[in-house]
């Protein structure tokens, strides 16, 4: 009988977006296909909300890593990398799979020390997962380009890199150039979306108020000031409106400071962290996104399985999964006028509203569903192991078209 592949997956830590739902339903999913999964993660930083529990409910087998996490610290990321290097060669594992930036690094070279001291035929597959990159936007001039310089060096040591999206794929493979696009696979996320999508489209009344949403974490990188000027704007032309901001960071107290500059107390609303997506989801009439840079953005995937039009910046991924005109709309990142005209229309347009929301839940209903993203990534496993093993190159990635 042929033993299971057993996967280790390695993820800097479980705090709430996209990423740590990804590595739990891979997981999940994984292990009902036969595979032998352990995911290695660290520790949530301070003001960060948690999915640790979304792991320990599913009964998926974990090991936490002491010292591994958001914040750069040379001794602790040190201590991280013994640990990671010591459970390597502990569990033995056929793939190494690490999930962001740290992760990433301190998992690759892991992998790197244990194939040096194995037979070929014993070697692990070494892969690693773009959610989105750091190449820009996050520090400046100098620590981008030191970035981009080390993902050049951990790409020549992984057989396999994930990415997201079309547009990822060519910001890894040819924008940035840090990894070559033979090796790249584009891999959509997949998430458990059944009861958004079948939630029931919500009519609101005529004099009912149209509430803009945003759900994710308040660093800069998601330029919440834009979002609230722009609703700024948008609440003085039509006052009807409202402002849910779903989340929790760094930036809260200057959010408040922002919405309070503006007299807009009363009609933005500070939700928190909220573990029941169906209910947050119910009280948003549209989700506004103002990033500088996304992977494949989470709430935009979620919003438009509960039957919702997106407003969103048009940066990394997401003009992959949101269509201009058809299920919300795009506009230039750092732009406010496009922005509130964006916003503005939908307030002013209920029909269009419904016909963007029922032509989003279409759009992600099987792209993005769990059952896709677990296939995909099972066959990928497979084909690649087995090619590495037997002294080829991994399987090669459809250049920039996917897994």
């Amino acid at each position: 009988m042929t033993p299971p592949v057993r996967v280790l997956r390695i993820i800097a830590r479980l705090n709430v977006g996209g990423p740590a739902r990804h590595v739990a339903i891979l997981d999940r999913g994984l292990r009902q296909c036969g595979f032998d999964t352990l995911l290695a993660h660290g520790e949530i930083g301070p003001g960060e909300a948690s999915l640790e529990a979304l792991v320990h409910e599913s009964g998926l087998p974990a090991h936490r890593i002491s010292g591994l996490g958001r914040r750069v610290s040379p001794l602790s990321d040190l201590r991280a990398f013994a640990a990671i290097v010591r459970l390597v060669f502990r569990f033995g594992p056929d793939v190494v799979h690490t999930h962001t930036a740290k992760a990433g690094a301190l998992g690759r070279l892991a992998a790197v020390l244990y194939n040096i001291s194995r037979r070929r035929s014993a070697r692990c597959l070494a892969v690693h997962t773009f959610h989105g990159h750091v190449f820009e936007g996050y520090f400046g001039r100098v620590g981008s380009w030191l970035v981009r310089l080390l993902e050049r060096f951990l790409a020549g040591v992984t057989d396999c890199v994930l990415v997201l999206s079309a547009r990822q794929a060519r910001d890894v493979g040819e924008r940035f150039r840090v990894a070559p696009p033979r090796r790249i696979h584009v891999v959509p996320l997949g998430l458990d979306l059944d009861a958004l999508l079948d939630l029931p489209e919500v009519v609101r009344g005529e004099d009912d108020p149209i509430v803009f949403g945003f759900v994710g974490r308040f660093v800069p990188i998601k330029n919440l000031p834009l979002l609230i000027d722009a609703f700024a704007a948008v609440h003085g032309q039509e006052p009807k409106t409202r402002l849910l901001l779903a989340g929790d960071g760094d930036l809260r107290a200057e959010a408040h400071a922002r919405v309070s500059g503006y007299g807009l107390a009363g009609v933005v609303m500070f939700a928190g962290w909220r573990d029941r997506l169906v209910d947050l989801y119910r009280e948003i009439d549209v989700l506004v996104l103002t990033s500088r840079n996304e992977g494949t953005p989470v709430a935009v995937i979620e919003a438009m399985a509960a039957a919702l039009p997106v407003v969103a910046t048009d940066v990394g991924g997401v003009a992959d999964v949101l269509t201009d005109g058809q299920t919300g709309a795009l506009v230039p990142s750092e732009s406010l006028e496009p922005l509130v005209a964006a916003m503005l229309r939908l307030v002013r347009s209920p029909e269009e509203r419904r016909q963007m929301g029922t032509a989003a839940r279409e759009a992600v209903r099987a792209r993005f569903s769990a059952i896709r993203l677990v296939t995909d990534v099972a066959a990928l496993y497979r084909s690649a192991l087995a090619m590495k093993r037997s002294g080829h190159a991994a399987v090669p990635g459809a250049g920039m078209g996917g897994a």
